[in-house]
């Protein structure tokens, strides 16, 4: 065998043990609520390297640290004290793989990292063979510390599921407003009596809750001002998250479900400050109090629909969120998705993905066989002309009442002049005369504005075939413009768009007629491997 070889032999021999009088530093870590201690660990090690004659150089312990996170701070500096050279411990001495790291692939990288600098790293719990079996069993050991965190949080949670379906809150933090009543739930098998906590109301914050909703409700008043008359919280910016709250509506938002399970029915969780009609009203009131702005990124964006397109499933649940574009790697399909999924847990939205060009060709086929129509734009034309008449005709009669008022202040003016003119001016005639001819310069002032007003309306009647041109121009904007002038030309007529897995549902910035509104449905072309034909469904958005 090449001397390399049996050196590499020896090298990996060596990783799995440590000779005496190996000088090591130990490692220790505790869980939140663990049953194990510190004490316990330390006092476990300490004895281990007496018995195998090793010296403990340096202690690094995190206490209340949990092992599925890197970012411990005692860790990371034994991490970093590692990397010096010379090397200034031979060995890192562990209770077990599980207080190294619960993560397998966390676990794995940084015990490479260490046996790559020459440490051997020694698990007192874990019982690894001395042999060429010690990297298999070893990776075992990583994959079962994993497992037992997986399977702990799959057990929590369908606990805290369960516990939720008997209505109880499970979350140490309490919405204001409510406070928790302790309720027997069973009685383990060892007799212990297990309480649940309810949600009741706050008798001494309930009142200054209901002022809030009702504030935002009735008035839509700011955060500011109902911080102002409730100081429900230090800083009127916490109201967002208390007016985002279902609770508050009697329903309990938790894993990406309602509870309880018949809410859509009336049903509540706990006792509610508002319905969920005044719920869903304050959130409306919340987007228009809202300053309109452009996010950089969707100014630049690629995508046409950008800032305009929304979950229509998160949207029905009461919670605001956008759809992103997205690419997938190595190809050109390119797709919307929901941000709730993509940034927070797949499973809080059931949203699946949409190609773009299956969305953004429905809205542009709504806009070509909806608005830019000659029937559409010829009736608009017509109704704006007869808007414009009626206003002349409004105008013609406040002018003619504008000619009368003039007349009778100049006459009035007139006569003070010859009453002047005869009897000499004194201070009661002068003050009249100033009162009079004040008003007959106010009364001139009105018609001459009336008058322009009225050239101004009869200049601003609509051409048709001019109509019908600016229309070809936007035509040609949607065929061959910038994606950047597309998207601002859809703005103007679309405000959103809310996707849902078998339709969408546009909201129009303006009303439509009856007629317009007979073309409810417009399918988009239809490609063999997706199953639905999408569904658009014309709405009129409520602030039209």
């Amino acid at each position: 065998m090449p001397r390399h070889k049996q050196a590499q032999g020896m090298f990996d021999a060596q990783r799995w043990e440590l000779p005496v009088g190996s000088r090591v530093w130990v490692y220790l870590r505790h869980s939140p609520g663990d049953n194990q201690t510190i004490e316990s660990q330390m006092m476990g090690v300490q004895q281990w390297c007496e018995k195998e004659q090793w010296i403990i150089e340096r202690m690094f312990i995190d206490e209340a640290q949990q092992g599925s996170k890197e970012h411990r701070e005692q860790f990371q500096e034994m991490m970093a004290l590692s990397r010096q050279q010379p090397r200034l411990a031979d060995g890192i001495v562990i209770w077990s793989f599980s207080r190294f790291a619960r993560n397998q692939l966390d676990s794995q990288f940084y015990k490479a990292d260490l046996r790559k600098r020459g440490f051997v790293v020694a698990s007192k719990v874990d019982e690894i063979p001395n042999n060429e079996l010690a990297p298999v069993i070893e990776a075992f050991v990583d994959w079962k510390n994993q497992r037992y965190l997986d399977d702990l949080s799959t057990d929590v949670k369908r606990g805290q599921h369960y516990m939720v379906e008997q209505g109880f809150w499970v979350s140490s933090h309490v919405p204001m407003g409510y406070r928790i009543e302790k309720v027997e739930f069973h009685r383990r098998h060892t007799g212990e009596i297990r309480y649940g906590n309810r949600l009741v109301k706050d008798e001494a914050a309930a009142e200054r809750v209901a002022l809030a909703w009702q504030m935002k409700l009735r008035d839509n008043a700011s955060f500011k001002e109902i911080y102002k008359a409730t100081r429900l919280f230090t800083r009127f910016t916490h109201y967002g998250f208390f007016f985002s709250n279902l609770i508050y509506a009697g329903i309990f938002d938790f894993g990406g479900s309602r509870y309880p399970s018949t809410w859509e029915d009336g049903g509540h969780f706990c006792e509610p400050y508002v319905t969920m009609d005044e719920f869903l009203q304050v959130q409306e009131n919340r987007r228009k109090r809202a300053v309109p702005f452009a996010v950089p990124r969707t100014l630049s964006s690629s995508y046409l629909l950008s800032g305009m397109v929304r979950c229509g499933l998160c949207a029905e649940r009461g919670r605001a969120s956008s759809l992103v574009g997205g690419k997938s790697t190595g190809s050109n399909y390119r797709f919307y998705r929901c941000a709730v999924s993509q940034f927070t847990h797949p499973k809080e939205c059931e949203m699946p993905r949409k190609p773009s060009w299956y969305i953004e060709e429905a809205v542009v086929n709504l806009l070509r066989e909806v608005v830019f129509t000659p029937d559409y734009i010829a009736t608009e034309v017509e109704r704006a002309n007869e808007l414009l008449s009626e206003s002349q005709r409004n105008m013609t009669s406040q002018i003619s009442e504008a000619t009368t008022q003039v007349q009778v202040h100049q006459k009035r003016v007139e006569s003070l002049l010859q009453l002047i003119g005869t009897s000499g001016v004194t201070t009661l005639l002068q003050k009249e005369y100033d009162r009079a001819n004040t008003a007959w310069l106010e009364a001139t002032s009105r018609l001459a504005s009336l008058r322009s007003e009225s050239v101004s309306v009869q200049a601003r009647k609509l051409d048709i075939n001019y109509a019908y041109k600016v229309v070809d121009e936007m035509l040609e904007v949607l065929e061959q413009g910038a994606i950047a002038q597309q998207r601002e030309l859809i703005a103007r007529f679309v405000e959103y768009v809310n996707v849902f897995p078998d339709h969408i549902d546009v909201y129009l910035r303006f009303s439509i007629d009856d007629r317009a509104s007979m073309l409810t449905t417009i399918t988009a072309r239809q490609d063999q491997q997706l199953r639905p034909i999408q569904e658009v469904n014309v709405m009129t958005s409520p602030g039209a």
